[in-house]
This record gives structure tokens, C-alpha cells and sequence, in this order.
């Protein structure tokens, strides 16, 4: 096979470099992470709602639309994930309707939070929430496939390596958040979008790219280039898309799992619509309050960023511990420090650790 793994860890997660090429390197991949594939597969909550959602009717109708434009529009990545699944010996239209779960319009939770400075440095930060099921499979990819620049990103086994953090080989770095739009469009999934994302050369090539490849769902992007110290947020939801640049001169921003930036957000349900998602979003909420008071008038550093996003839960901060009636737990903080080009990992196991964002990104711990 044309396809090679190496296996280490890094702030106490697993770290997987695959080298090779696209086929055989996921094929691969799903061989070597059948358990924990499986694991997550079977613990996602909404799975059989999914499924139920999507046998029949107007769910059907969505799920057929999203899907042939997603393999339309990204043939690669679509075979990345058929051969993910041939390679596990599951089924890939399984696998595609788990990638698929928050374009089709149904509840999603919320989880992960974004911070993002610029000043005489520049900073993107990210807290990476989920199902306390999920730590112990949740680990560290990065891809070094024939042709493509190298990405390492945070993933959870059997989806594609897109929706998290994301570190390539152009100096790009951003966080995702999920956003939950309540009426998707006929367009490719976001973890495609995302996916295809990692390939664009430059700050400005990663912004024209969202601004013209819309997703059926929604995802907020937190961009930081290393090479100029340029921050953006980018929402981009059910075809509607909008980015806000930091200023120059000491800018602070937040994201959380609300639109902030679109008019008429996508991601409100229409008025007496009754859904999970009216909490959901008061919680997304209740985290971008507490970023609300934030004032970090003299330079944040590193462990300022810590501080806000592992020191303490609402209204302290933005830590989640799956405690009360919160579903979630921040498995992994990253901060990235653009200008010195390193990047901090702290795990939900406490172990923390500093590297090279270079060596981050080619896979060398």
C-alpha cells in the first residue's frame, strides 16, 4: 500500500502522521482507526435521529440534494471519506450522513468558542468542546498527502479532517465553530468546504475561497496568517457568507456558536417555531456575554488566552466540564501565536506542551 502511518502523542493525545497517496492513505487510516471509529460513530446522540429524519420525506428530499452536490462539487474529498469507510469495512453512506448532520437542518448542540487579537501580535485561539464520551478517541491528524500542502488538524475518527482546528502548509491557522442553520440550501456540506479549504495558498485565497464556495450548513471561521499577522472571522452559512478583518491597531473579536455578522441570520428559526435550538443558541449566548466584557487593553499573552478558555467556566470564562445540565467538555485549548509561529496545546487530561507551528503543521513532534 502506498500509504504510510506514524503514531506518537502530543499534550497527551494520540497524533497520527499519514504520508501517501489520497486513497491509500485513508484507506489506510480507516483500517488503523476501525475501534475508534466506531466508538464515535455509535456514540453520536443525534445518530438515530438522523436516521430517521432522513428516510423519507422533506429530510430525504435534503439529504439527496447536499449530498450529490457535495460528491458533484468535491469529488476528492468525498473519495476521502468512501475510502475512510472501505478501509474501516463500514459503510460510507453512514460515514457521509454523519459528515452531513449539520447541513440538513438538524439540531446539532453547540460547542467550541474562538478567540482572536491583533496588535504587535497576532493571536487565534480555540477551545475545542464536545461529548465527554468522545476524549479518549479525539486525537491530533496530519496529512501529508501526495500533491497536497500538509495540514494537521484536530479529528474525530470517521470525519473528514476538516471541522476543527486547522494548521497548513501556506501559514494559515483557524479555529471552526459549528452553526446550527435551520433551513440548509442545495449545496455541498461544510466539512468539504472546510476540507477544500486547506488547500488555499494565502490570507486572501482563504477568504475569496468562502466568500464563493458556499456550504448547505454553517461554520464560523477564525483565519490568522502567520506571514502577515492578519485576523479575520468568516461566517459562512446556507450560502449567505460574511468576514470581518481585525484592524491593525489592537483589535479583539470572539466567536461562539450564534451568527453575529449576517443580517436575518440563517440560524434563527422562524417566529413560534418550536426547537432545541432556542437553547441551544441561549447558551451559545450566555459564552459570547461573558467574551463581552473582555477588555484586553495592554497585549494579551499566551496564558491570557489560557485563562479565558481552560481556567474557568460562565461567567468566569468559557471553559465547558459537562457539569449541570451541559452536555459538553473542552477537550483541547490551542492558542497560536502567529507572530512567533508556535502553538500552545492543552488537553481536557491537563497535559500541556509548546511547539513550532512548522512542526505542527508537517507532523514532526
Amino acid at each position: 500500500m502506498n500509504a504510510h502511518i506514524d503514531e506518537s502523542t502530543v499534550a497527551g493525545l494520540k497524533w497520527l502522521v499519514i504520508s501517501g497517496e489520497r486513497t491509500a492513505a485513508f484507506s489506510l487510516l480507516g483500517e488503523y482507526t476501525l475501534e475508534a471509529i466506531t466508538s464515535v460513530q455509535n456514540e453520536l446522540p443525534e445518530r438515530e435521529g438522523l436516521k430517521s429524519f432522513t428516510r423519507s420525506g422533506v429530510g430525504h428530499r435534503i439529504l439527496t440534494d447536499v449530498s450529490a452536490a457535495t460528491e458533484q462539487t468535491y469529488p476528492h474529498y468525498a473519495e476521502e471519506l468512501r475510502a475512510l469507510a472501505s478501509g474501516a469495512g463500514l459503510d460510507y453512506r453512514d460515514l457521509l450522513l454523519a459528515n452531513l448532520r449539520g447541513d440538513i437542518g438538524v439540531d446539532d448542540g453547540t460547542g467550541c468558542t474562538d478567540l482572536a487579537w491583533r496588535g504587535s501580535r497576532s493571536f487565534v485561539a480555540h477551545n475545542e468542546d464536545g461529548a465527554p464520551a468522545l476524549n479518549g478517541h479525539f486525537m491530533f491528524l496530519t496529512l501529508r498527502i501526495d500533491g497536497d500542502m500538509p495540514v494537521t488538524v484536530q479529528w474525530y475518527p470517521g470525519f473528514l479532517p476538516a471541522n476543527t482546528i486547522a494548521a497548513t502548509g501556506a501559514g494559515l491557522v483557524w479555529g471552526i465553530n459549528h452553526i446550527q442553520v435551520t433551513t440548509p440550501i442545495a449545496a455541498p456540506g461544510r466539512h468539504f468546504v472546510a476540507r477544500a479549504l486547506q488547500q488555499c495558498t494565502d490570507f486572501d485565497h482563504a477568504l475569496d475561497y468562502l466568500r464563493t464556495h458556499p456550504s448547505a450548513g454553517g461554520f464560523a471561521y477564525t483565519i490568522g496568517d502567520t506571514t502577515t499577522g492578519r485576523v479575520a472571522i468568516v461566517e459562512s452559512a446556507a450560502g449567505r457568507v460574511a468576514a470581518r478583518e481585525l484592524a491593525p491597531e489592537s483589535a479583539f473579536e470572539w466567536h461562539t456558536n450564534h451568527l453575529r455578522f449576517i443580517p436575518d441570520p440563517p440560524d434563527l428559526a422562524p417566529a413560534g417555531t418550536a426547537t432545541a435550538n432556542l437553547g441551544q443558541r441561549e447558551e451559545s449566548l450566555g459564552r459570547g456575554k461573558t467574551l463581552d466584557t473582555l477588555d484586553p487593553v495592554l497585549e494579551p499573552n499566551v496564558n491570557w488566552f489560557k485563562r479565558i478558555l481552560c481556567g474557568a467556566p460562565v461567567p468566569d470564562g468559557v471553559h465547558r466540564t459537562a457539569a449541570g445540565s451541559d452536555p459538553l467538555q473542552t477537550l483541547c485549548t490551542t492558542v497560536t501565536n502567529l507572530t512567533d509561529k508556535t502553538i500552545s496545546i492543552n488537553s481536557a487530561c491537563g497535559s500541556s506542551t509548546t511547539l513550532r507551528l512548522e512542526d505542527f503543521t508537517h507532523g514532526r513532534s
